[in-house]
Parts: C-alpha cells; sequence; structure tokens
C-alpha cells in the first residue's frame, strides 16, 4: 500500500513537472507562431519588391510579357533579373566577349532562335541572350520568322539586357490556319504594348504566302492593311512599315501596292546558278523584278533573304559546301556593302529541326553551326555595310 503523504509528494513533482511542460509547450507554439507571421510577412515584402524591381526593370511592363507567355506558351515566365540558364541548364552572364573571327559587316541577317517551335517552345531567355552575343558582333538588324515561343519578346528583352543597338523586324506567321494567324497577330500586339516601338524596323505579314498559296492574295493584303491601320491607330506616329516577304519573282504591281517596302526574297541557289556567278545575277535579277517596280510605285526595295548553303542536294549548276558558301560570302558581301544594298542574309544558324522535318538542304544555309560554332573553313568578310534605313531609296 502506498504512502498517503509519499502519493502527496509525488503529485506536487507531477504537477510542477506538468506545469514546466505546459509553459514549454506553449513557449514553443509561440516561437512557432512568430516564425510563421514573419515567414509571411517576408514573403509579402518579397514579393512586393519583387514586383516592383520587375516594373522598374523596363518602362514597357515586364508582367504583361510573362502573363502573356504563360497564357500563350504554356511554360513558366523567365526572371528578367536573372539569373539566366540555357534551355540545357547551363548559366548565361551578360558580358559579350568580342571574338576577332567576327566583323559586324552584314546590314541585316534572318534569325529563328533554335528551339523555338510551337508547341513545345522549349527554348529560353538565355539561349537568346547567348546568340546575340554572337550575333551582335555581326548586324545590328534582325528579322524574326515568328512570334510564337516569345521568339520577338525573348530577343528585344535580350537586347535590352546587353545593351545593343539593334532593331528587329518580327514576322506574323501566315498560313492557311486561322487560330495560328490570330495567336501571333495577338502577340505581335502584346510585344508592342510591352516593348514599345523603338526597336522595330518593320513588320512583315507572313513569309512566302503567295509562293506557297496558302491564302490568296487579296486576303494576304487585306490583312496588311488591317495590322496597318491598328499600329496607326494605337501608336500614331510610329511610322512602322507594314509589308510581306516573298520570291523575287512574285513583286509585281500589286504585291508593291499592298506594301510600304518590298521584301523579295533571292536565292541564286534555287535558280541553280553557279557560285562563281551567284553575286552577279543576284544583284541583276533583283534590279529587274524587285527593285524596278518599286520605284515605279515611289518605294524601296529589300533583300529579305539571300545565302548559301553547305550541305545537300545540288539544284543544277548550284552546289552545297562550305568552300561554296565562302566563295559567295566573298563575292557578295563587300559588293552589296559597297553598292548601298539592304539585305538580310539567311541565315545565322543551321537548323536541325528542318532537317528532320524536310530536308538536310533546308536545315543547312547557317553561317554557323547549331551549337554557335564557326563552320571549320568559314571566314567573315570585313567591310561596313549602308548605314539606312529599309525606306530609304534604292540606289
Amino acid at each position: 500500500m502506498v504512502d498517503p503523504q509519499e502519493k502527496s509528494d509525488w503529485l506536487k513533482k507531477e504537477q510542477k513537472a506538468s506545469r514546466r511542460t505546459r509553459i514549454l509547450v506553449s513557449t514553443i507554439g509561440i516561437i512557432v507562431l512568430v516564425g510563421v507571421l514573419a515567414a509571411i510577412i517576408y514573403v509579402l515584402v518579397h514579393k512586393g519588391t519583387s514586383k516592383s524591381l520587375a516594373n522598374s526593370y523596363s518602362a514597357n511592363d515586364y508582367s504583361a510579357a510573362n502573363n502573356n507567355a504563360t497564357s500563350t506558351n504554356g511554360k513558366l515566365p523567365e526572371n528578367p533579373l536573372g539569373p539566366y540558364y540555357t534551355s540545357k541548364g547551363r548559366p548565361v552572364n551578360l558580358t559579350i566577349n568580342a571574338d576577332p573571327r567576327l566583323h559586324k559587316s552584314f546590314y541585316g541577317m534572318n534569325y529563328g532562335p533554335i528551339l523555338a517551335l510551337y508547341p513545345w517552345c522549349t527554348n529560353t531567355l538565355g539561349d537568346t541572350i547567348e546568340d546575340l552575343k554572337q550575333l551582335s558582333q555581326l548586324t545590328n538588324r534582325l528579322r524574326l520568322y515568328g512570334m510564337d515561343c516569345d521568339a520577338a519578346n525573348y530577343t528585344l528583352q535580350a537586347i535590352e539586357l546587353l545593351k545593343l543597338d539593334m532593331t528587329i523586324i518580327p514576322t506574323i506567321w501566315v498560313d492557311s490556319n486561322a487560330t495560328t494567324y490570330q495567336r501571333q497577330y495577338d502577340d505581335f500586339f502584346n510585344n508592342l504594348k510591352q516593348h514599345g516601338t523603338k526597336r522595330i524596323d518593320g513588320v512583315s505579314v507572313g513569309n512566302e504566302v503567295l509562293f506557297r498559296k496558302e491564302i490568296e492574295a487579296a486576303d494576304l493584303y487585306s490583312r496588311i492593311a488591317d495590322i496597318r491601320q491598328k499600329i496607326q491607330t494605337s501608336y500614331p506616329g510610329s511610322k512602322i512599315p507594314v509589308f510581306t516577304s516573298d520570291i523575287g519573282s512574285n513583286v509585281d504591281k500589286d504585291f508593291v501596292n499592298a506594301v510600304e517596302v518590298a521584301f523579295a526574297n533571292v536565292h541564286p541557289y534555287f535558280g541553280g546558278i553557279s557560285v562563281n556567278d551567284a553575286a552577279t545575277w543576284t544583284f541583276d535579277f533583283y534590279e529587274k523584278f524587285d527593285v524596278k517596280p518599286s520605284k515605279q510605285a515611289g518605294k524601296s526595295a529589300v533583300i529579305s533573304e539571300i545565302g548559301w548553303p553547305t550541305e545537300g542536294k545540288a539544284d543544277s549548276n548550284a552546289v552545297a559546301s562550305v568552300p561554296n558558301l565562302q566563295k559567295f560570302l566573298d563575292t557578295f558581301i563587300c559588293k552589296a556593302n559597297e553598292q548601298g544594298e539592304k539585305y538580310y542574309y539567311f541565315e545565322t544558324y543551321d537548323t536541325p529541326w528542318k532537317t528532320d522535318y524536310f530536308t538536310i538542304l533546308e536545315g543547312s544555309w547557317g553561317l554557323f553551326n547549331s551549337d554557335r560554332s564557326f563552320k571549320k573553313g568559314i571566314t567573315i568578310p570585313n567591310c561596313s555595310p549602308a548605314k539606312v534605313g529599309i525606306l530609304a531609296p534604292n540606289n
């Protein structure tokens, strides 16, 4: 039997211990509560600070760009303040290391981010930054082929981040798919809203639409007029020229009347011309089929595509090879610059997806390999291009 006094002493000890336990538990609870409140306050303050920083990054409302990127491409937006990563997860910095092999000899270049394929859109802002660190040493002008996958958005962001003196020509892709057109149309105007108009040289409504015969010419010209009207209404005084680009032989009176500047794709390769005669043939063809009808309408012309492939099936006397690409660069670039020609070289990088979808010829027009490395045996000409805008009269 337990002694009552012993039980009383034990009970007092237990009650004392219980009070200590309750005090300890209460103290821990208070600490946890304070910690939770502190975390909530931190998140709210940090969120507000991040939003403030994001807004101060650009006067063009980057947050809207992020919202658009998420809604159109189904992927998370990237932080404009960094850090930046390539699609392979490699960190990217904003330092441009001058490459002595590169010369700013090109009036303009055609640029399509390699991984910007809708709906996958595996391209990143970091990829575009790396591209422009190289391309900015070759030209001040880029022409893009579509709005999907933030191609134009990332290009404009990269230009700002790298503090480059560059302008772009975005393209609203046109084919028989009305949904594609509306998506790209909306993305174009969202980009104007987000980034402004100062770095937009013009906008191309489609590329080789007439050549592919996917919609009627009247429909294409109506879309050009619609976009021109919307730009004039939304951005009075911006003077962004609106046009389309097509093969040089399609530049007729109706074409010229519909555009503010005639953009013509001129490819001696598809004309079956030997590389030895390609530059001369290009100048003659362009003058006859594109410059002449444009001048008659009081407008100017631009070569929107010109280049030479390094692999693929020959086209009559035109043979794809690295030596022939070098020959074409040596005979066309500096001569075109000397004559004051306006042209966009086709193209910056080899595109493996074109090889997979079409032929190796289609994917092998790059000045560089798809990993940005030099094609072995290529030397960039060193001569300054014309310092005139796309609306400048042709010589």
